[in-house]
């Protein structure tokens, strides 16, 4: 027998009724405007059904997102608000990592979760909220971080505690994602209670679907968790089609006429999970630039070369972010900014100097480049060379 999970990621929604969730995308992507803040959500959930009609409308969102971290900063934001970034970048093919030369979100979010995890510790409740908890783990886990002890503790808690639907559900979502990385042969210390968890958590969100307890607007999240659970369900535990049939109504009926309440439902209708964000087809928007940063001028004289990924469009200076997140050792910079735009000043710690008129000259093959390292769009498979120059 097909488990139910496997028949709710097939099972569409009836063609007669396919409009519903048209109009859904529609409403959603007309609330992005202009003057509008920041939502993350509505970016993951346009992006995991198919992407937006107008693809202006998703360069907006993803530059508004930008826009708030680097004018506002990421001091007051929440571990959950900067996990929701990370996770609408990473369903758009932007990096997370690279905002600025100075903003990594990924390492924000690092530092935001040990201290939800000391606080934890020290309280028997996290800094802000378990789900928030839930969703720092599965932002770092798909950026490929190191989350064993957040997701032990995430575990934990479930198995102690009886969480709100949504909150359990962003858990499973969580635990799944580290569960489908460890390596189950050397990690039996981590896994059993994930697993311990997972079996619990769904069994709860199973059985407040079932008996009709769950919010509404939880119903969404609920369909994620149970469209990535590993166990099958036993004849008559649990209808797909009646809970999808049940959604339906109350889309009709204007329950999720809300684009904040459409992004929590939309996703599921397509049969998709915040786990989708990472394998979102983003490698035809890529383009491999060759770089290389050469010093034999003045103190220990070196040449480095590195080949990085970056998406198609982006200026040079992601280039220099992509190389530094690869090798930090070797291709650190620093940046200052002129009437000119952005300037290059120091390349692994060898900075320009007036006095000594040096500076960092960029070159394609044997070519300056006219533009700055803000402006300069490379080309696939081009190689743009940095070097320590006198003039």
């Amino acid at each position: 027998m097909i488990p139910n999970y496997v028949l709710l990621a097939r099972r569409a929604v009836p063609p007669k009724q396919q409009y519903m969730v048209t109009e859904l995308q529609r409403r959603m992507e007309s609330s992005v405007v202009l003057q509008s803040p920041p939502n993350p959500s509505i970016l993951i959930a346009l992006n995991l059904a198919g992407g937006t009609q107008d693809g202006m409308k998703e360069k907006l969102m993803v530059q508004q997102i930008k826009d708030r971290i680097i004018k506002e900063g990421t001091v007051e934001m929440t571990s959950g608000q900067v996990a929701l970034y990370i996770l609408a970048l990473i369903s758009s093919c932007e990096d997370p990592k690279c905002i600025t030369a100075n903003i990594n979100l990924v390492e924000v979010l690092k530092l935001k979760t040990k201290e939800e995890l000391t606080y934890l510790s020290d309280h028997s409740t996290p800094k802000t909220t378990f789900y928030q908890l839930s969703l720092d783990t599965l932002a770092l886990c798909l950026e490929g971080a190191n989350v064993n002890e957040a997701a032990v503790s995430l575990a934990k808690e479930a198995l102690a505690k009886d969480f709100f639907v949504d909150t359990g559900a962003m858990a499973t979502l969580a635990l799944t994602c580290v569960d489908n990385r460890l390596v189950k042969a050397e990690q039996s210390r981590i896994l059993a209670p994930i697993h311990e968890a997972l079996y619990k958590l769904r069994q709860q969100i199973l059985r407040a679907v079932e008996t009709n307890t769950a919010n509404i607007y939880s119903i969404g999240l609920a369909l994620q968790a149970l469209n990535v659970t590993s166990v099958s369900y036993p004849t008559g535990d649990w209808s797909c089609s009646q809970t999808l049939a049940k959604v339906l109504t109350e889309i009709s009926q204007g329950a999720f006429n809300n684009p904040m309440a459409a992004a929590q439902i939309l996703p599921s209708l397509v049969g998709k999970t915040y786990l989708n964000v990472i394998r979102l087809n983003c490698s035809s928007d890529k383009v491999m630039v060759k770089y290389t940063i050469i010093n034999h001028l003045r103190g220990q004289h070196f040449t480095h070369t590195i080949s990085v990924s970056v998406p198609k469009g982006s200026v040079l200076l992601s280039v220099l972010q992509a190389a530094q997140q690869d090798n930090p050792q070797d291709f650190s910079y620093e940046t200052e900014q002129t009437s000119w735009g952005l300037m290059v000043v120091s390349i692994n710690n060898r900075a320009a100097n007036s006095n000594d008129k040096t500076y960092w000259q960029f070159l394609n093959g044997t070519e300056p480049l006219e533009q700055g390292v803000d402006s300069y769009i490379p080309s696939n498979n081009e190689h743009i060379e940095a070097i320590f120059s006198t003039y």
